[in-house]
This record gives structure tokens, C-alpha cells and sequence, in this order.
């Protein structure tokens, strides 16, 4: 049975919540009611309920509060959030805590509860259940799972189990799934895991209520999950999914976010295998195609990079998305299922394209290999892994060419980027937003930036603002709430943390000793 705890100041609200919940229809109990944060809490810890219904607004300690402590208890409830106050910001804030919906409390509508306390319920029954243990087993394939997801798998232990502990039940596949959020200053105060949590929420509402998850975050922008799912789900289904996903974090955590998947897999052993191929396709660029969602398999076959060699451009982003592919190609020739002719022609087909860029990259490798490739037939006689070695010479040789040609490029574009961020450093400033204003990809820039500056452009941007700061705290007086909305931060609070990690004091500190 699902127990609920119904948290509002307004006892009429909870009243009125009560009986619209078909209690025994839904298989649900009420746990008890509270009239705010801080009674809800003392009930969290008493009662556990699995869902609760709170007011964000209410005395002593407000439901954001209430919610970012409940979630550092173990096995917190799902929460759905109640407010008169149609509030999108609010909103946010309580969807990056991990709530996973909320309702206007003037538009109460019983089929609305129903659906969300059902949904709550899928999420819930994905959990380990608290009273039953699992079998050695599932105990050890869970472990297995996690200890392989965070690379500290003792393989002397493992190399002593069973052969069933490693199988998957018939007709299940893996995959796993690698989530990369973007930095932003728009992280709320104290936010710590709350995007995580969200995600991890997210998550367990999208993907289908019999598939296993086990996540694993790697920091606080990456993590890490393993779906294992029963009765097929093929790439299309898999990527309305990630969609869905990455709609919602853009849309309540204010993010991008980029998804890397793996190719499916039967066998646990190899998991290490597929959570470095999930790693590896973030890095996986298509030439002309602007995705968010990057499957292994797209990227690492003949066709996808015969085609993406035929559309590499000659502009500024050449030689960054020649780097992506000569990445794939790598992979690619190092796969036993790659075909020697195919691998011969993607090599051709790659320096016949770093020819076309201009005369002068077609002399130099000509130079550096010592000898001009003009034909199919002169790359005949070699086998795949000869080939690896001629992509990694050619690899070396770009990366010479870039520092002999491209620096004073570089620089230009860097310095751009410079004169850009500090005549809007009174602006909210994203990578995106200059690269775009650059004419180039994000990726590039925020590569370019720090070979030229030693820095990333985040840090930049930050000394940046911080440098403006330390002049305003100073000016008319300015309070510090105040110079953080002029420097474009939307929380004072995380406004401090930059401050005080740039110049190891907090603004108070600064404004004191000056």
C-alpha cells in the first residue's frame, strides 16, 4: 500500500486534497497531514511515507526546505508540489529538488491526482523494496553492476562467481546510458546532487516500468545509468525517451544536456566496454546534424563515416570536426567486424579531404609522410591495424600543422571571444551564446579557449564578472544582492561562492577590508 503524507498550511487545502484521493481505489493510505516544512519533516522521519503532497510557501520552514533536508534522509518520498501561486520560477526550484510534478491548487482536479499518484506509484515500484532482500544472486549482480558503472570492480572476486551470475534473463538487453549536463550559473544555492536528483527521477519516469536501473554519478555534471529492459526497445522508442529527458531538464533546470548511449549488450562482463562506449559518442560529432543524443552505433559504422567525410567542410570548423571523426575512424578500425576495404577507402576518403582544405595543408602532408596520396590502390597492401598506425601518424601531423598554422587563428577567435564577454559581462553568458556569435561550434571554442588562455571559458567568464564585482561592491554603496542582479547572477548566494573562489574571501569579507 502507498502511504501519503499531505503537508499545507491551509487546512482547508488539506482537507480538500483528502477527499478528492480515491483512497482505496489508488491502494493508498494517508500517513497523517502537517501544516508545514518543519512539522512535515519531524513526519517524514516518523511515518516514511512514500509520497507527499507539500505547500511551498508556509511558516518555519517553507517546502523547498523541507524537501532539499528530506532528500538527505534514507529512501526519501517522491514529492508533488502544491502552490497557489502559479509561480514558473517557484516551479523550478522545486522540480531541481526532484519533485517530480506539481499542481496549482486553485485547478484541483481528481483526474489529474489519480494520474500523478500513479505515475509516483511506477517510480516507486522501481525501487529495491525495503523489506525484501535480494537473492545472492541479484545481490551480487547489483553490486557487480555498481562497482563496474564507477571502474572499481575487484576482478579477482569476480573471476571466483558463477557463470549465472553474470546472465541476463532471456530476451533482456543492456545499455548504458551516459548523461552530461552543461555548466551554468544559473545552479541554485546550495543545489549540491538536486540536479542529479532530478534526473535520476526523470529517469525512473521514462524509461518502461520493467526495465532495471542502476545509476552512478561521476560528478556533479555526469552520470552514469545502466537500463536493462525486457521485450526489446529499439532505437526509435529509446530516443523519445531521451528526448522527453532532455525537454524537462532544459525546461525546469534551466541545462543542456547531452546523451551518450552504447550498443546493446547481453553479457554483465562487459559492461566496462559499454560504459566506455557510452562515454565515448558525447565526443561523436555528425557533420551538418546538431543532436543532443549520440548513439554508438550511428557513429561507428562504414556508411555514417563515409558520409560524414563527404560533408566535412572547409571553414572554420574544419579541423575540429576532422579531429571528431579521425576519433571514430580510430574505434572503427580497431572493431574485428571492420571490413579492410572499407577501412582503405575512410582512409583515403579522410586525406583527400585534408587536401581539398587549401594548398598549403596538401604540401605539408605531403612533406610529413612523405610521399602524396592520389589513389585507392596505394592503400591496398594494408591490413587494419597498419592502418591504425597511419591514422595516428596522420593524428600527430594535425596536431603539428595546428600549432604551425592555426595559432594566430586561435588567438583571433579567442580574442573575439574576449572583447565579446567582457561588453557583456554585465549579461548572463553561456558558451553557446559566443560561439554562435563567432560562427562556431561550442566545442571548438571552449577547445581554442583554453589552449590559448590556460583556462576554461567558464573561469574566464567568472574573473570577469568577479573583477566588475570587486569595483561595484565598493561604488554607491551597492549591496551585494544588488551587484549580483547586475552582473547577471540569479542567486546571490551561488554569486558569493564564485566570489569567494576567485578571491578566497566572501563579498562581506572584501567590502571590510577595503
Amino acid at each position: 500500500m502507498t502511504s501519503i503524507l499531505i503537508v499545507d498550511d491551509e487546512a482547508l487545502i488539506r482537507r480538500g486534497l483528502e477527499s478528492l484521493i480515491p483512497w482505496e481505489r489508488l491502494n493508498c493510505s494517508l500517513a497523517d497531514q502537517a501544516s508545514n516544512g518543519a512539522e512535515g519533516l519531524e513526519k517524514i522521519r516518523r511515518y516514511h511515507p512514500d509520497i507527499v503532497f507539500t505547500d511551498i510557501k508556509m511558516p518555519q520552514m517553507d517546502g523547498l526546505q523541507m524537501i532539499e533536508k528530506a532528500l538527505l534522509e534514507p529512501d526519501p518520498p517522491l514529492f508533488i508540489i502544491l502552490s497557489a501561486y502559479n509561480d514558473f520560477e517557484l516551479v523550478r526550484s522545486a522540480m531541481r529538488l526532484g519533485a517530480i510534478d506539481y499542481l496549482i491548487k486553485l485547478n484541483l482536479e481528481e483526474n489529474e491526482l489519480v494520474s500523478l499518484i500513479q505515475s509516483a506509484q511506477k517510480m516507486l515500484s522501481k525501487r529495491p523494496k525495503r523489506l525484501q532482500p535480494p537473492s545472492h544472486s541479484e545481490d551480487f549482480k547489483r553490486n557487480f553492476i555498481k562497482e563496474m558503472l564507477q571502474m572499481n570492480a575487484d576482478k579477482s572476486l569476480f573471476a571466483k562467481q558463477l557463470p549465472e551470475n553474470f546472465a541476463l534473463n532471456d530476451n533482456c538487453f543492456y545499455r548504458i546510458l551516459c548523461f552530461s549536463l552543461k555548466d551554468s550559473e544559473a545552479v541554485p544555492a546550495g543545489s549540491g546532487d538536486l540536479p542529479q536528483n532530478y534526473l535520476d527521477n526523470i529517469c525512473m519516469e521514462q524509461f518502461p516500468e520493467r526495465a532495471d536501473l542502476c545509476a552512478h554519478h561521476l560528478n556533479p555534471n555526469t552520470t552514469i545509468l545502466y537500463v536493462e529492459y525486457r521485450d526489446g526497445m529499439d532505437q526509435d522508442i529509446l530516443k523519445k525517451k531521451c528526448q522527453s529527458i532532455l525537454n524537462s531538464v532544459r525546461r525546469y533546470l534551466n541545462r543542456q544536456l547531452t546523451i551518450g548511449i552504447s550498443a546493446p549488450h547481453r553479457n554483465i562482463m562487459h559492461l566496462a566496454a559499454a560504459r566506455e562506449e557510452a562515454m565515448e559518442s558525447l565526443s561523436f560529432q555528425v557533420s551538418g546534424i546538431d543532436t543532443s543524443i549520440h548513439f554508438y552505433t550511428d557513429f561507428l559504422n562504414a556508411d555514417s563515416l563515409k558520409h560524414q567525410l563527404e560533408l566535412l567542410n572547409t571553414e572554420s570548423t574544419f579541423f575540429e570536426e576532422a579531429e571528431n571523426l579521425m576519433l571514430q575512424i580510430q574505434k572503427f578500425l580497431s572493431q574485428s567486424i571492420a571490413k579492410p576495404e572499407d577501412a582503405r577507402q575512410i582512409c583515403f576518403l579522410l586525406i583527400s579531404r585534408l587536401y581539398g582544405f587549401d594548398s598549403k595543408i596538401r604540401d605539408f602532408f605531403i612533406q610529413w609522410f612523405g610521399r602524396e596520396y592520389t589513389s585507392l590502390s596505394q592503400f591496398d597492401q594494408m591490413k587494419n591495424q597498419e592502418l591504425v598506425s597511419w591514422l595516428l601518424h596522420l593524428t600527430q601531423g594535425i596536431d603539428h600543422y595546428s600549432h604551425q598554422y592555426m595559432t594566430e587563428i586561435y588567438r583571433y577567435k579567442v580574442k573575439k571571444a574576449r572583447e565579446y564577454i567582457f561588453e557583456n559581462r554585465f549579461q548572463k553568458l553561456s558558451l553557446n551564446e559566443v560561439a554562435t556569435v563567432l560562427e562556431i561550434t561550442p566545442s571548438y571554442l571552449s577547445r581554442i579557449f583554453k589552449k590559448v588562455t590556460h583556462q576554461s571559458f567558464s573561469d574566464y567568464v567568472a574573473e570577469v564578472k568577479i573583477e566588475e564585482a570587486k569595483s561595484l561592491l565598493l561604488k554607491d554603496n551597492n549591496r551585494i544582492y544588488e551587484v549580483s542582479s547586475m552582473l547577471g547572477y540569479d542567486d546571490p548566494y551561488y554569486f558569493s561562492k564564485v566570489f569567494k573562489k576567485i578571491t578566497q574571501m566572501t563579498p562581506s569579507e572584501f567590502i571590510a577590508r577595503n
